[in-house]
């Protein structure tokens, strides 16, 4: 698949689960404003912050299609892990705001009162989530996309959220109004395993970590009739686009033009079909 093609399509998801966001949040907005529930309200601005991961992630899709240039001389393709790095800022947002609230109902217990109105809120929102989750987990395992990966972290966070608010109101029924401070601030640590999680493989593709198996690398070279030996091998970029480049020796007999076209031309040829990503 060609790489415009390939950010085409993720455009594609993102515009999508954008609108389901979007529905969702204008849904909460609306039935808050007719009951007058201020706690539905705040939960359909609080689902603003999905359609904004959906924006973000937009943009830095718009900006990697662009043709390299004097000012980006290299291409703009890590715009689109930047996108994902203010998504894992994004969700950092809810983490602290998990965990205040965690800490405050830990603090200070109390009964809240949940109408079924709210319930069936949730549980819409929650499937809703659900698909979105799916939908963008399979596109960026289809694409090898971390921001489609990113989004779909963001969503799922609020599938955390909801989840606990439920399992937390059981609990309360119960009389132990404590449990619920003690499952927001779990409910906090899975968000935070969620952002460490896209961090550590964002980064890694903007420090140029190495993205391949250099043992791998050179079994696949020495298989090339010609190919003696190679060392200093090296790789970066991500998944779906990555640079290689080593050090290939070959039979000191033998020209530089017939190294070069004949031998290294073979290499080439023998590394791109097997880490094709079509495969």
């Amino acid at each position: 698949m060609e790489r415009k093609e390939r950010l085409v399509k993720i455009n594609r998801v993102l515009i999508l689960t954008m609108f389901l966001n979007l529905s969702v949040c204008l849904l909460k907005v609306v039935l808050g404003l007719v009951t007058g529930s201020l706690t539905i309200m705040a939960d359909g601005l609080h689902s603003l912050g999905d359609t904004l991961s959906n924006i973000v992630g937009m943009v830095g899709i718009k900006l990697a299609q662009k043709q390299p240039d004097k000012k980006y001389p290299y291409g703009y393709e890590k715009f689109e892990a930047v996108a994902t790095l203010i998504i894992a800022g994004l969700i950092s947002i809810t983490f602290f705001e998990v965990m205040k609230s965690g800490i405050e109902r830990l603090l200070n217990p109390q009964v809240v009162e949940i109408s079924p109105l709210v319930l069936l809120l949730m549980a819409v929102s929650v499937g809703v989530n659900i698909f979105v989750v799916w939908y963008e987990s399979r596109a960026s395992k289809r694409h090898r996309s971390e921001l489609l990966h990113a989004d779909a972290s963001e969503s799922r966070t609020d599938i955390y959220i909801s989840i606990g608010v439920m399992i937390g109101i059981f609990f309360m029924y119960q009389g132990m109004y404590w449990l619920d401070g003690v499952i927001t601030i779990i409910v906090g640590l899975f968000i935070l395993k969620v952002i460490i999680d896209i961090i550590i493989s964002t980064v890694k593709v903007l420090a140029d970590g190495q993205i391949i198996d250099p043992e791998e690398v050179e079994k696949i070279v020495l298989s090339v009739p010609g190919a003696r030996f190679c060392h200093s091998i090296r790789s970066r970029g991500r998944e779906d686009a990555f640079y290689i480049d080593l050090h290939l020796g070959v039979d000191p007999n033998i020209s530089v033009e017939e190294a070069h076209d004949e031998i290294c031309h073979s290499v080439k040829l023998a590394l791109e079909e097997h880490y094709s990503t079509d495969r």
